[in-house]
């Protein structure tokens, strides 16, 4: 072999090796780019199927999973939800415990609790996708010393290595990242994807939380109304301890448990002390019952009462005593020492605590923590401070409390009612959200089915009446009069089986719109079934809104025939369409009145190879600097509650699975236009 084979055999080779090593680099990308796809779905997947705000530890949990599979080693990983007006932040934060099991936990604290959170505030007012903190030897030390202090963050096995802190943005949140190592660029880009899944989801976020929050307050609400009733009944002082032992099972019944640790004092100015009434459970007994108690202190013994004091001279209404062990310490065994049920109640040495105290006109409600407490928490405290307030200055004419106890068990029976209701709306929002199109298309039929039926009662009702006469008639032999009768009942059994048929064919034609989707398509005259679809919403807004009003017209092109589709995915967009033009007129309706004609028309035209569905109304129009959003998820115009904004975004991906297209023509404060084009 001579030399110039040689070099091309050499060349030949390094060149094979080359593309070898180009084709095996593409495929890991390839490979790297599905696991990265495969984690964010999962997430996503996760996240989306929140039925309750509190699952959002779930979904940290699924990300911290996902994390250390894509590589991403992280110590630990929290969702954040931003509390802008108290500078403070709700973590959902994911670990591991010493013994190596995962664990979650949720904090509330003050972004002002650390540097590392401070720095949080002027990158996301710089718009930045995310910050990041480094802290290296005692910085790492003394930030887990703080933390410790006010939250219980697992302890690490590691506290003099350097550790990054990376906080990922999104609206409303972030998503923080904890390692020892610094992430390369590409972890950051998959990180901000992640942050990106998690603004997505926050609008259901919110309105998770707001139905939670609604039915957490008639709770809440219902509660205090029971301490009410039970202090306005009370006819002697000492039935203060009953009171107190009341409010401690309410408290404890309404949910996340912030007053489960309250006690009253009731403050005597003149004397300088006070009284503390307070309700334990006795662990120490098989039954583990509430037992309440009250001792009087003198608040000039102790560190904790003489700050106390101070409180109560002081113009604030809300105080946070923060004790050290010393402190803590001397106060639980000073009210040891006055309160028999509290004997043996604490351990040997307390760790440093909080008492949270607000004021009410003859004391303050405490709460004792470890922390901080949330906002919600000093407003629940406020509440039943108010509560408090109106209990003695009720108690001191007794007269005026008979009269508002009656009032109070009226509010009662209101709240418990708002509370049920609220309950069963919130069951329904989640029902709804599965079966949105089903629901509506079932509140029209509903409608519709109702005019049969009420003609198959009313003719029931006088062939009850027909055969008592008939009986009577034979028995007085009057025959002539009998066949007459016989020939009534006839006809209307006729009418009977007619408007039976009726019904029979709507139940039918509901049958077909719920049975599960073959995704097959089929011809399908969509003259029929966009007038049926039209019709449907109608009957079913009316269902709902018993005021609600108006004209419906149809232009159809009668050369179309039927053309090939999915039904029930076409009926879908029209309803959805159709929903939201008489949502749209029914709004403009509510202030324009006599001097406006809602009206939502639907035209079908055949042009060439298409099929084009004009749906038209004359409200409000979209404002032109949303117009490009209106097809996005989640995006939604309608007041918390009463959109998901998902409905233009699945017809949108039905439409194009047709092969079709939507488009949309408005002007604001006159009309809407959306035109469906479908291929024939």
């Amino acid at each position: 072999m001579d030399n110039h084979t040689q070099e091309y055999l050499i060349e030949e080779n390094a060149s094979l090796k080359r593309q070898l090593t180009t084709q095996a680099v593409e495929l890991e990308n390839r490979r790297r780019q599905f696991e990265i796809e495969a984690a964010l779905n999962n997430v996503s997947q996760r996240a989306g199927a929140m039925r309750s705000s509190s699952e959002l530890g779930e979904a940290s949990a699924v990300l911290f999973k996902q994390l250390n599979e894509l590589g991403i080693k992280a110590i630990r990983i929290a969702v954040g939800i931003f509390d802008d007006p108290n500078e403070a932040m709700e973590l959902w934060l994911t670990s591991y415990a010493d013994s190596g099991e995962m664990v979650r936990m949720l904090y509330y604290f003050s972004l002002h609790i650390h540097p590392v959170f401070e720095n949080i505030i002027p990158a996301r007012q710089e718009n930045k996708p995310y910050a990041l903190s480094i802290l290296s030897g005692n910085e790492v030390r003394l930030y887990y010393k703080t933390m410790f202090t006010n939250v219980a963050v697992p302890k690490q096995q590691v506290f003099n290595a350097t550790e990054y802190l990376y906080f990922f943005f999104f609206a409303g949140g972030t998503i923080n990242v904890i390692t020892n190592q610094p992430l390369t660029e590409e972890q950051c880009g998959i990180m901000i994807r992640f942050a990106q899944i998690f603004g997505l989801i926050y609008t259901r976020f919110l309105d998770l939380q707001k139905a939670e929050t609604s039915v957490r307050e008639a709770q809440i609400e219902s509660a205090l109304e029971r301490v009410r009733a039970r202090a306005l009944a009370m006819q002697h002082p000492e039935e203060l301890k009953d009171v107190t032992r009341v409010f401690r099972q309410e408290m404890g019944s309404v949910g996340k448990g912030e007053l489960e640790t309250c006690h009253i004092y009731i403050y005597d100015e003149n004397a300088g002390k006070s009284e503390c009434w307070l309700a334990l459970k006795d662990d120490r007994s098989a039954e583990n019952k509430l037992v309440s108690d009250e001792f009087t202190l003198n608040l000039h013994d102790t560190w904790v009462g003489r700050e106390m004091l101070r409180f109560y001279h002081s113009e604030a209404r809300e105080v946070s005593i923060v004790m050290t062990a010393d402190v803590h310490n001397e106060w639980i065994r000073y009210c040891e020492a006055r309160c028999e049920m509290l004997h043996g109640y604490y351990s040997e040495e307390m760790a440093e605590g909080t008492y949270h105290l607000y004021k009410f006109s003859n004391g303050a409600i405490c709460q004792s923590e470890a922390n901080v407490i949330s906002q919600e928490s000093w407003d629940l405290l406020k509440r039943v401070a108010s509560v408090f307030s109106l209990i003695f200055s009720r108690y001191k004419d007794r007269t005026q409390a008979r009269t508002d106890l009656q009032n109070l068990k009226e509010e009662k029976s209101r709240a418990e009612n708002a509370l049920a209701e609220l309950k069963t709306t919130q069951k329904q929002l989640i029902q709804s959200e599965k079966m949105a199109s089903l629901g509506e298309l079932t509140a029209g039929i509903a409608h519709e089915i109702q005019n049969p039926l009420n003609f198959v009662n009313n003719f029931s009702e006088v062939n009850k009446e027909l055969l008592a006469e008939l009986n009577e008639e034979i028995e007085n032999g009057n025959y002539d009069e009998v066949k007459t009768i016989a020939q009534d009942i006839t006809v209307n059994e006729e009418k009977i089986n007619h408007h039976g048929r009726r019904a029979d064919a709507i139940v039918k034609g509901m049958l077909q719109h719920s049975r599960s989707n073959t995704n097959q398509k089929e011809p399908t005259d969509i003259n029929a079934l966009a007038y049926e679809y039209l019709r449907i919403s109608c009957h079913g807004l009316r269902a709902k809104d018993k005021v609600f009003n108006a004209t419906m017209k149809s232009e159809f092109d009668e050369s179309i025939g039927s053309i090939n589709i999915v039904p029930q995915d076409i009926g879908r967009v029209l309803l959805n369409l159709y929903n939201n033009a008489f949502y749209a007129v029914n709004e403009k309706n509510k202030y324009l009145r006599e001097n406006f004609e809602p009206t939502v028309s639907v035209r079908t035209k055949k042009e060439g190879d298409i099929v084009v569905i004009l749906v038209n109304d004359n409200g409000n129009g979209i404002p032109q600097n949303i117009i490009d959003k209106i097809f996005q998820p989640f995006f939604t115009t309608k007041p918390a509650g009463q959109g998901t904004g998902l409905g233009l975004s699945l017809a949108y991906d039905i439409v194009k699975a047709h092969g079709g297209e939507i488009t949309v023509l408005t002007k604001e404060g006159e009309y809407t236009e959306f035109s469906l084009i479908l291929p024939i």
